[in-house]
């Protein structure tokens, strides 16, 4: 069964049920930013964080490779959704504002997902640890959980902004995360001659 199969599955056994609270710190980093920013929401699923901020006011992109998910995501509330490959997605180089990812770990996406950034822009991502194991659910493979201290190096160059890892308890639940905001540097413009 393939990546794609196993959250179709996934998705339509969850499909009418409710979304499941968003992780409060990634919602508070990305209600932080200006009203005006574009988030984009990268393995979206059915919208657990991308919902909520749309129905906050703010400008977002759900991304997901599972179309019924977004397809649900967008009924409830008017946000943008692009069926695609998180290690892929349809966006230019320096036009996003601000990325969301949650959940989601695939080492080799993050240098691409920070190249999508503008200058300033920034990367919001909460993901489970290798600890999560202790709690006997959720993922238990080495390639979905992050080792300890691996999240900053898979953001660099991103200026780290806020990092942490542990034990978290809110709404969402408990779970062993890493959490970090990052930040694109915005390159000096060339001063004219």
């Amino acid at each position: 069964m393939t990546d794609r199969e196993r959250w179709e599955t996934r998705h339509g056994d969850a499909h009418g049920t409710p979304l499941g609270a968003p992780s409060a710190w990634v919602m508070s980093r990305a209600l932080s930013l200006s009203a005006r920013d574009l988030i984009v929401d990268v393995a979206a699923g059915r919208g657990r964080h991308a919902v909520p901020l749309a129905r906050a006011g703010r400008r977002v992109v759900a991304v997901d490779i599972v179309a019924s998910a977004l397809a649900e995501a967008r009924a409830v509330s008017q946000l943008d959704v692009v069926v695609a490959d998180a290690a892929t997605p349809p966006f230019r180089d320096g036009t996003i504002d601000a990325i969301v990812c949650v959940n989601f770990l695939d080492r080799d996406t993050f240098m691409r997902l920070s190249s999508l950034l503008r200058g300033g822009g920034t990367m919001i991502i909460e993901t489970f640890t290798v600890a999560q194991r202790t709690l006997g659910r959720g993922p238990t493979s080495d390639a979905h959980l992050l080792r300890r201290d691996e999240l900053p190096s898979l953001l660099a160059p991103l200026a780290m902004l806020e990092y942490r890892e542990g034990l978290v308890r809110d709404d969402a639940g408990e779970r062993y995360v890493a959490r970090a905001m990052a930040m694109k540097e915005v390159k000096a413009k060339p001063r004219a001659q």
